[in-house]
């Protein structure tokens, strides 16, 4: 894999392992502490994600546009000096309300350093494709895989220790930000192809009504898939711990599983995907029906190794269709737009995280408990698949309607 990968996105590769790795302490047990610890309601629990993904769909689309007017460290640094002191005062401030105050100032730093690494993903792999954002993938679940395992063996000690673990993650990813990240080429002049990012003398491009359309219709897709996934990180989190019998510590090891199956199985599913890297959209319709496969699962589970089933089938299902969307948003993006098109994907997972705890609530408390909220992911992923598929036929017709274009121009030449 190191022949594969050139130096600049080793960089970025190995500082979303530090950066996911401390933020993988807070996250997966937000719900269950503010319900538990803090004594809030799982609606007003949700309601703080709410905001905490609001802000961060914000902070995501500004960290795109500074990274294509300006540069990608100057997006990056701001987020990683915001992250550093946000954690800093969580470690000190996790009582009510100034847990959720620090955990919104996590969320803008998450959006900027997230919308930046990814963008800088593209920026840095030869070919702007699908292996630069698998890489930055694989290093995300590394850290998904680690930080979870460390803070569930600190949150015996008490909630504290993880917070700190969180904040002294952050410490060392801004070391390493500040001594490596300064190396990469941020102009791009190494990229053999075509690039997406801005550079000086270039125009930037619009995007066609066609490539518009269908880029909507692409965080569209993405949105009805996270929203279902976002349910396996909050309201089935409450609803295996306090009715299935399942551990914190239990849960916490679900998303230890599935980010070492991501890690480990990249040797197996690289070989697999790289037979079929250009059919994008196999690779997400083979994504969502793992998807259904593992709410189905989980519906029926009496058991934890029931759920443990449950998150293989939905970690299969990331593998597949996670890394294709960047991909295919880096290929809809015009020149000079490929940070705004990454940051508006990662706002897209965020508004996801955003909505789904509060809504999934909304449909549990109200509209027919946790059988509603399977019946309701079914059905998001049943529409998923029809937005994908119109999609690739848009995104289709206006490859070729640009390359009818650019034949009669030529002809006229």
């Amino acid at each position: 894999m190191t022949k594969m990968l050139p130096r600049d996105l080793w960089i970025v590769v190995i500082g979303m392992v530090l950066l996911y790795t401390g933020l993988s302490f807070i996250w997966p047990f937000n719900m269950i502490y503010m319900t538990q610890e803090l004594g809030m309601s799982t609606t007003d629990a949700s309601l703080v994600l709410l905001i905490n993904s609001g802000v961060g769909i914000v902070s995501s689309i500004i960290g795109g546009l500074i990274f294509d007017r300006f540069s990608g460290f100057i997006s990056l640094m701001i987020g990683t000096i915001i992250l550093v002191f946000s954690t800093a005062s969580l470690c000190f401030f996790h009582g009510f309300p100034f847990f959720m105050w620090n955990l919104w100032a996590v969320g803008i730093a998450m959006g900027m350093v997230f919308s930046g690494l990814y963008a800088a993903a593209g920026l840095t792999h030869p070919t702007g494709g699908r292996t630069g954002f698998n890489a930055i993938y694989v290093a995300q679940n590394i850290g998904v895989a680690v930080g979870p395992l460390l803070a569930g063996l600190l949150a015996k000690q008490g909630m504290s220790h993880v917070y700190i673990g969180s904040f002294v993650f952050a410490l060392v990813f801004a070391v390493y930000f500040f001594f490596f990240f300064h190396k990469i080429d941020w102009k791009s002049e190494k990229v053999t192809a075509e690039t997406k990012h801005r550079k000086k003398g270039t125009k930037r491009e619009f995007p066609t009504k066609l490539a518009l359309w269908s880029f909507v219709l692409l965080l569209l897709t993405y949105l009805l898939c996270q929203l279902p996934h976002v349910q396996w990180q909050s309201n089935l989190s409450t609803y295996m711990t306090e009715l299935k019998g399942v551990t914190a510590s239990e849960y916490g090891n679900l998303w230890s599983l599935n980010g070492a199956l991501i890690v480990l199985g990249q040797l197996i599913l690289i070989p697999v995907v790289s037979r079929f890297k250009k059919y994008l959209l196999a690779q997400i319709y083979i994504g969502i029906f793992l998807f259904i496969l593992s709410f189905a699962v989980a519906m029926n589970a009496s058991v934890y190794s029931g759920f443990v089933l449950g998150m293989i089938f939905l970690t299969l299902g990331e593998m597949f269709a996670w890394p294709a969307i960047p991909t295919i948003a880096y290929q809809l993006a015009p020149k000079g737009a490929a940070g705004l098109y990454q940051g508006l994907v990662n706002g897209m997972a965020t508004a996801a995280r955003m909505l789904a705890p509060f809504v999934g609530a909304i449909v549990v408390q109200n509209l027919g408990g946790i059988k509603a909220l399977f019946i309701g992911a079914f059905i998001l992923l049943g529409f998923a698949l029809i937005s994908i598929t119109l999609q690739q036929i848009l995104q289709k017709k206006d490859q070729q309607e640009k390359a009818a274009m650019k034949v009669s121009v030529n002809q006229g030449e």
